[in-house]
């Protein structure tokens, strides 16, 4: 698993909610839920993320090992979505990102260290953009 891998789920968690257009709002209610899936080249179900609305967890599903928890902020009707550590090693550290919602699709690119929030969903890690895939689990 790629050291970002853990540094992004780490960052998850306690959902802090931005006020959005009611147009978009529907983000909040579809991202809830277990989501299972992983980076480029990675294998499927590296990651698995389990969203609340007070709370986002993340865990290799491979091996059963935690990936930790942290804060998060949605922001619907930019698709903008933001993770703020509570754990070492990113304890206090904040990661911009962007998403999309498709069906059971979740797409979420995310910086590693960088202060500007990616504008395409792709994984560069040489630019310092990472990209998890994730398909909602029933």
């Amino acid at each position: 698993m790629q050291p970002f891998t853990r540094f992004l789920i780490v960052s998850l968690g306690t959902a802090i909610l931005a006020a959005s257009s009611p147009l978009h709002a529907e983000d909040r209610k579809e991202i809830l839920g277990v989501w299972k899936g992983g980076m480029p080249g990675e294998p499927f179900g590296s990651i698995e993320l389990t969203i609340t609305p007070t709370k986002i967890t993340g865990r290799n599903a491979r091996n059963g090992k935690s990936l930790g928890e942290g804060n998060y902020r949605l922001d619907p009707a930019t698709k903008a979505i933001d993770s703020q550590g509570l754990e070492a090693p990113v304890r206090g550290k904040t990661y911009f990102g962007i998403y999309s919602l498709e069906g059971t699709t979740l797409k979420w690119a995310s910086t590693n260290r960088g202060k500007k929030r990616p504008s395409e969903l792709v994984h560069r890690p040489d630019k310092d953009i990472f990209l998890m895939v994730l398909e909602r689990q029933k």
